[in-house]
């Protein structure tokens, strides 16, 4: 369906804008699907992200600041994510003994466990996502126009 139709817009959209538009209503879209099909495991996407950043890094962990620096979602609140995926005993904190201030973050074997559960459950598997239709050079022409739209950074906040 086009852009126009979904927001129910009159409005006539320059190119640039129906694209702009398309790719925030469709990341949206997709956001709500992860959103989902993580419900049941009681975690948001974002503290998803948290765990697999973790998980791949085990058994050594991160710092918050690394955490951050590898999240889908750099505005997020990283302490507040740890903190609740520790208060899940998803995760561990590990305090630097000469320099408090540095927490190092790792995954323990409940956190592992949960994203082994959702990896085994195909949850966010490349066969259940949306775009199955995609064929192989649509998608990497779809990743290649998307990547080449961030290294513009025309307009970009910092």
């Amino acid at each position: 369906m086009k852009i126009e139709d979904e927001i129910k817009t009159t409005k006539q959209l320059s190119r640039r804008q129906s694209a702009v538009l398309n790719i925030i209503f469709t990341a949206s879209w997709l956001e709500n699907i992860i959103t989902r099909r993580l419900k049941p495991f009681g975690i948001t996407h974002q503290q998803y992200n948290v765990l697999r950043i973790l998980n791949g890094s085990a058994p050594k962990g991160l710092t918050v600041v690394d955490i951050k620096s590898r999240m889908l979602d750099r505005e997020s609140n990283v302490s507040r994510l740890v903190d609740k995926l520790h208060d899940r005993q998803l995760i561990r904190r590990i305090v630097d003994d000469y320099d408090r201030r540095k927490v190092q973050v790792s995954i323990t074997e409940s956190g592992m466990a949960m994203v082994q559960e959702i990896a085994r459950l195909n949850l966010v598997d490349d066969s259940t996502m949306p775009g199955v239709h995609l064929d192989d050079h649509e998608v990497d022409t779809l990743a290649s126009l998307l990547e080449k739209l961030r290294e513009t950074g025309v307009g970009e906040l910092t």
